[in-house]
């Protein structure tokens, strides 16, 4: 869910809107929103982290009229390195008649995006595995626990001649269920 959250240094405001994002049209409206709620700000500075944080899809960033790196570029960097990703940070800014410099710009701008992600409730995104579990009838109890040992999920079952199941697991357990399915006979078939 969005956060808004205000900071103030030498009389210039600053309000950031804070949320999540997995599609950059959808961030731009967002923009606009943002732009149009507060026509008369100086500015409205953005970051922008689509996927992985370690290695996004997508990774923008605009200072919108600020010296070049003073506002969208420290955003940036903080999102990147406490490793949020799929998130957008807008930073309004009113002009409170005191120049901040370049420094003082980047501390302004960073101590937005950061008061909003304390206030901000954060979920930790697993990468998921998908596969295609095939065994006789007989099998598909003992394949049942299995993927609920690995903190796995049954998916969709066809069946046929035999028992199709797509069994969906945390990315880190799947090499170890694998080996266990495998090792009791179960063909594997890596489908998603």
């Amino acid at each position: 869910m969005p956060v808004v959250a205000e900071t103030e240094e030498k009389k210039s405001r600053f309000i950031c809107w804070l949320g999540p994002v997995t599609d950059k049209a959808a961030f731009l409206c967002q923009l606009e929103t943002v732009r149009a709620r507060y026509p008369d700000a100086s500015h409205h500075c953005t970051a922008l982290v689509i996927g992985n944080p370690a290695n996004p899809e997508v990774m923008q960033f605009d200072d919108d009229g600020e010296p070049g790196g003073s506002a969208g570029r420290p955003m940036l960097e903080l999102l990147l390195k406490q490793g949020i990703g799929n998130v957008g940070a807008i930073v309004t800014r009113y002009f409170g008649g005191t120049k901040l410099g370049v420094g003082g710009l980047m501390r302004a701008y960073r101590g937005a995006v950061g008061t909003a992600l304390q206030a901000a409730d954060l979920e930790s995104h697993v990468p998921v595995f998908t596969a295609k579990v095939v065994c006789d009838f007989a099998g598909e109890s003992r394949l049942r626990f299995l993927v609920s040992q690995y903190r796995g999920d049954c998916g969709e079952v066809i069946y046929a001649d035999r028992v199709q199941m797509l069994v969906s697991l945390p990315e880190d357990c799947w090499p170890a269920l694998r080996e266990k399915l495998v090792g009791e006979g179960f063909a594997v078939q890596v489908s998603v």
